[in-house]
């Protein structure tokens, strides 16, 4: 009889805890969004340079956080970011995962990237790297990445 008190107090403790657990993740629709607004966002790269669509996706006190560097904020801090890159320098990302909130808010994507450009000498190089992207959702339901990472990797197998 006392075992069965001691399992009946067990319960009633942790019952209320698992009730309360932290919500699932925004829905599949959800995630399926963010993750074309990222890939959208590279290929947006690709058509009008790698600088204004990082502005132009940029939420307004969006950070970049590049690797060896400090942090960069706003939009004069991302086109200066990218100044001093290559004209002819390409910039190409593909999401590998996305996830969103259960409030719908806000999420966050990661994959891997690709940069080519040229050396001082001219000739081709390319470098490799994974990223996540925190985003958040505006007011007008749009996406826009409100922090970026990026650090460089091998090539990939």
């Amino acid at each position: 009889m006392m075992r069965m008190r001691s399992i009946a107090l067990a319960l009633s403790l942790l019952l209320p805890r698992m009730t309360c657990a932290q919500p699932p993740g925004g829905s599949e629709a959800d995630r399926a969004a963010l993750f074309a607004v990222d890939a959208e966002f590279s290929a947006a790269a690709q058509k009008i340079g790698i600088a204004e669509a990082f502005v132009r996706y940029a939420d307004p006190e969006a950070t970049m956080l590049p690797p060896g560097e400090n942090a960069v904020t706003g939009a004069g801090g991302i086109r200066a970011q990218f100044a001093g890159m290559p004209a002819a320098a390409t910039l190409a990302w593909k999401p590998v995962k996305a996830e969103v909130a259960a409030s719908g808010d806000l999420g966050y994507t990661l994959g891997t990237y690709e940069m080519r450009s040229t050396d001082a000498e001219g000739k081709p190089v390319v470098r490799y790297g994974k990223y996540c992207s925190v985003w958040k959702k505006q007011k007008d339901g749009s996406w826009k990445w409100a922090v970026d990472v990026g650090t460089p990797s091998p090539p990939p197998k």
